[in-house]
């Protein structure tokens, strides 16, 4: 089953990066996870499929504050990483396998889309790898805006966890790791599609 209303039907992918400083180009992508959002029984429920890679650098900048979010180290990143053009690839892969057979649209959605969404399409367009999502992102935090009539300062996980009791509580040892978030992510994002 496929998430989505009336017109083409789509699946909602919740992705999460980590990265070495606030814009792609000029710093590297550190880690990406990725969840999909299924709709069964009439419920969104996060998949139990994930994706998870972390990145060779390929040559920007590393913020020490950035850095320290999510605690990956720039060497673990140089000896383990993936190449970056083998993780984008695999990352197509994961979203056009899990679109189903009737070819489905994959919609990206972040907490914060616009650093996440920028981050992604760059590696994409910098290895001449087709974005399978395209231009299409929704925006967690604008999502709660509207679902919830508040304000985008209002819009924080912690905040959006005590306004929808659905949404399981936060494990904050595991926060900043990009295939926990994604997945935590998908939690809100099933809570707010729900919302009655």
């Amino acid at each position: 089953m496929m998430a989505g209303g009336s017109g083409p039907e789509i699946v909602y992918f919740s992705v999460d990066v980590e990265a070495s400083g606030p814009v792609p180009g000029l710093y590297n992508l550190v880690s990406i996870g990725a969840v999909p959002v299924t709709l069964t029984g009439g419920s969104h429920r996060p998949d139990t499929d994930r994706f998870y890679v972390e990145l060779k650098p390929i040559g920007g900048a590393f913020e020490k504050e950035a850095m320290a979010v999510h605690g990956i180290s720039r060497k673990h990143l140089e000896e383990q990483g993936a190449e970056a053009s083998r993780a984008m690839r695999d990352l197509r892969e994961f979203v056009e396998t899990r679109r189903g057979p009737g070819q489905a649209r994959a919609v990206f959605v972040g907490h914060n889309a616009a650093f996440d969404w920028s981050y992604i399409s760059y590696y994409f367009t910098l290895f001449k790898i087709p974005n399978p999502f395209g231009y299409k992102a929704l925006d967690i935090k604008s999502l709660a805006m509207g679902r919830l009539r508040i304000g985008w300062f209002e819009t924080s996980k912690e905040n959006l966890e005590a306004l929808l009791p659905s949404v399981p509580r936060q494990d904050l040892r595991q926060a900043h790791r990009a295939d926990y978030d994604a997945l935590y992510q998908a939690h809100i994002l099933c809570a707010l599609l729900d919302l009655r």
